[in-house]
Order: C-alpha cells, then sequence, then structure tokens
C-alpha cells in the first residue's frame, strides 16, 4: 500500500486548500462559493478594479506548479512592468476564466478576458512559444467529468487575451484531440530560441504512459497553434509522479526533464526525458522496450534525483543492499549510489559520482567512504532516533562490533543533560535538535573527522 507516501504528498496540498479562504472546492464542487474578503497593498487594488469590471466573482487558485496563487503578476505586455493575469469564476455551472490587468501612471486597468476550459486550474506556465519576445500563457486545466487534465494556452493580441489552438491527432477517434498530461515543463528544449512543452501522461486504465512534445507554428489561416510533434515511451507501471523538474542532464549541456515517479510504496525510478539534436526525436533513454519498463533506476528509497554534489548536472539515486540485508530481510537497509548520465551513439552511460546511507525519518545523510565498502553495515532504530555502523565481517553476526551510532536528541534533552555523555561529537544543531555522535573507544577503522565532514543535511 502507498497510503503514508500519499498522505505525505497530499498534506501539504490540503493545507493550501484550507488556509486560501477564496475558495473551497473539496467534494461538493464549487456549490459553495465563499466571497473572500480584499487583500491589502496591490492585490487589493487589482480586485477592486475587477470589481468594477466584472461585478462579483470567486477568486480561484492553481493546485501546482510554481504559481499557487489566483492573481499572478507577470509582464505579458513586453512593456517591462508587471500585468495582473487573474483566474476566477463568476458562475458555477461555467469554467474558470482568466482576467488581465495592467498597471497606467501607477494604476490598474482592466484590459481582457478569457473563459477557459477547466472547472479547476492545475497549473499555469509563462513562456515565449512562438518568438515573439513577449511571454504566452500556459495553462493546465482539470476537467471534472472526465478527471483529466489538459494544456491550453493564450496570448495577448491587440489588448485581447486570445486562445491558441492545442491538439494532438487521435488515431482511435481520427481527429484532434486536446493534449491531456499528467505533468508538463516548458523551457526551450531545442534551442531553437522558443519554448516548448514536454509533457508526461500516465494512462492507469491502460498501464501505459507516454512523453510528448509539444510546438507553437503557425496554422493554415496563419494563426498560432500548438500541437504534438513527437511522442516516446515512459514505464506504464508508475502510478504517480512524485517529483519532475526541468535539469541540465549531462556535463555536455543536455536539458531535459527529471522524472521521479512511484511504483509502489517504496520503489521508486527516475526517467529522462530529452530531445535529441543529432537523431530530431524525442528520447527517453531509460525506458526497456522488451520489458516496456525503467530498470536501470529502480530504487528502494523514497529520495528524488537532484544535484547532489552541486556541479550543475542531474544525478540520479540508485540503492543496493548494504552488507548484512537481502530481499528476505525484513527491515533491509540500503546504501545509495548517485549517477550523472552519458549519452552516447549506443545508448547511455552511468557515472558514478557518490554513494551515501540516507536517513530520511531525520533528514539527514552520510557520504560512504570507499574505505568502508565490504567492511562497514549499518541498523537504523527509528524509535530511539539511532543509526548505528558496525564492523561487517561475512562469517560473522553483521551487527557484533558496533563503530560508533549517530543519534538525534531534542534541544531540551541536550540542554539538560538527559544524554550520554560520550556523545561528544555534535554533527549538526538546530533550535529544536541536535544531531552527535558517540564512537567505541576500541575501533581504529573509522575516524570522527571524517564522520563530521560526511554528514550533511537533506
Amino acid at each position: 500500500m502507498r497510503f503514508p507516501v500519499l498522505a505525505k504528498i497530499l498534506a501539504p496540498v490540503l493545507a493550501v486548500a484550507f488556509l486560501s479562504g477564496c475558495s473551497t472546492q473539496f467534494f461538493n464542487g464549487d456549490r459553495q462559493l465563499m466571497r473572500p474578503p480584499y487583500p491589502a497593498g496591490e492585490e487589493r487594488n487589482i480586485q477592486e478594479e475587477l470589481t468594477k469590471s466584472l461585478g462579483s466573482f470567486t477568486l480561484k487558485y492553481p493546485k501546482s506548479g510554481s504559481y499557487r496563487s489566483a492573481i499572478v503578476r507577470t509582464d505579458l505586455t513586453g512593456d517591462g512592468k508587471n500585468d495582473a493575469l487573474v483566474f476566477f469564476r463568476q458562475d458555477e455551472t461555467k469554467p474558470i476564466s482568466l482576467a488581465l490587468l495592467s498597471q497606467d501612471n501607477g494604476k490598474w486597468q482592466f484590459v481582457s478576458k478569457k473563459e477557459g476550459e477547466g472547472g479547476e486550474i492545475d497549473r499555469v506556465l509563462f513562456g515565449d512559444i512562438n518568438c515573439d519576445g513577449k511571454n504566452e500563457i500556459i495553462v493546465g486545466w482539470t476537467i471534472y467529468s472526465s478527471g483529466l487534465n489538459i494544456i491550453s494556452a493564450y496570448s495577448l493580441q491587440d489588448n485581447a487575451l486570445t486562445a491558441i489552438d492545442v491538439k494532438e491527432y487521435s488515431e482511435s477517434k481520427a481527429a484532434n484531440i486536446s493534449v491531456a498530461y499528467t505533468d508538463m515543463q516548458l523551457y526551450d528544449f531545442d534551442n531553437d530560441g522558443s519554448d516548448e512543452i514536454i509533457a508526461s501522461y500516465l494512462n492507469l486504465s491502460e498501464v501505459t504512459a507516454t512523453a510528448k512534445l509539444i510546438e507553437c507554428h503557425r496554422g493554415i489561416d496563419n494563426a498560432y497553434t500548438m500541437s504534438v510533434t513527437d511522442t516516446a515511451p515512459l514505464d506504464g507501471h508508475v502510478l504517480y509522479y512524485a517529483d519532475a523538474k526541468v535539469a541540465k542532464l549531462t556535463d555536455d549541456k543536455i536539458y531535459g526533464v527529471s522524472l521521479d515517479g512511484y511504483k509502489d510504496n517504496s520503489t521508486m525510478i527516475t526517467e529522462y526525458i530529452y530531445w535529441n539534436s543529432q537523431s530530431g526525436d524525442l528520447e527517453t533513454p531509460f525506458y526497456n522496450a522488451d520489458e516496456q519498463a525503467v530498470l536501470g533506476t529502480v530504487r528502494n528509497v523514497n529520495v528524488t534525483s537532484r544535484d547532489i554534489d552541486s556541479d550543475g548536472v542531474m544525478d540520479i539515486p540508485v540503492t543496493e543492499y548494504l552488507p548484512g540485508y537481502d530481499h528476505t530481510s525484513e527491515e533491509p537497509m540500503y546504501l545509495t549510489l548517485w549517477y550523472n548520465v552519458d549519452f552516447g551513439a549506443k545508448g547511455y552511460t552511468f557515472l558514478n559520482k557518490k554513494k551515501n546511507i540516507i536517513n530520511l525519518s531525520e533528514g539527514y545523510s552520510i557520504t560512504w567512504q570507499s574505505a568502508w565498502d565490504n567492511k562497514i553495515t549499518c541498523r537504523l532504530d527509528e524509535k530511539n532516533r539511532i543509526l548505528y555502523f558496525y564492523r561487517y565481517q561475512k562469517d560473522r553476526f553483521a551487527f557484533s562490533e558496533e563503530l560508533f551510532r549517530i543519534k538525534v536528541f531534542t534541544q531540551t534533552e541536550w540542554k539538560n543533560d538527559n544524554h550520554d555523555p560520550k556523545y561528544a561529537v555534535i554533527l549538526n544543531s538546530t533550535h529544536e535538535t541536535v544531531c552527535a555522535a558517540l564512537f567505541s573507544s576500541d575501533q581504529n577503522l573509522v575516524d570522527q573527522n571524517t564522520v563530521k565532514s560526511a554528514f550533511s543535511l537533506i
């Protein structure tokens, strides 16, 4: 079951929704619309101007992405001053709408409004998709009737918000349809001066997943349109995505999307999606066509890909059992290996960057030393907040000779001396906790300074 992970992911979303104070859509749709009090400052001025033009309305909030406000300020007119994009609803039977306000001599003026396509906003992105020097608006809508997320795009033309058609061709329906997605990222992936969308779509009912490249071009009537120009397979056994981000994937400056997904409560994978300028194809290099799954980045630790060594390149975590553990262990522990990736003509190669032991419950890691290979193993006592390190000898009980341990104390415990005084090496201290190490007096395998330098927060 994956309820603990879901709880961690949903908790902040629910908290934002409950604290927003402007509109609540839990279970009852929009049957109970609540008129918010005006905020102070610029947002108050924006709402007052919008009220003059529209009358009564309810603000609506994106539920994911970088922009979580109903009023998003960014330059859409290209004049160097921030405009205000507002998401709102006047009629609960109709989709959410967008409104644009601009500043004129320091005062907000209503410019345009446009009805959207969904009953809920998933996310909003901004980028120059047509290389005109101005940002367009990309909105992910959630459709109540189907639960699908679809993509819409809007531009400002002649002081009016204008929809840009976003479609993909469906062979089963023999028609162009709205582009469904689970995640989408915006960036100039092919380095042509305009931004593209890479969308990822999980089709749970069919156990398939697809990466889609969406680009803007001129249509037959010379109007801008966006369409899916290439696709690539992803692992359809993923249940949901935990994280997605645009990142530099390799040392040779290939940018793409790093996508972390859960296959069950304790198993994660990372997928890369990028535009191959040499082949002219959208690539998902970790996908194994024979297995119809991703195998090379499977791990048993709930950690997402990240730039672990701050070199500007994304790193992927992969796990292996620590000495003394295997698939039959009730509470196995893992060594996490971090890799860079090198793309070549015949595929990809993993480049080992770093190893560490990650204590997720306490939020820290210990960089693994090469001198420890096959000589040290660990055991975690979550209840007492202790991570033990033992000398490993293959023919002996794995946890017989303790080398050192790391324990997390509350500040109260530490200040009241309610702890073993042998915990003499402080590794980290915050206003809430103290993390300290205790070393066995009769061991010479591990140096205290090495452990101090190997410790870091995650």
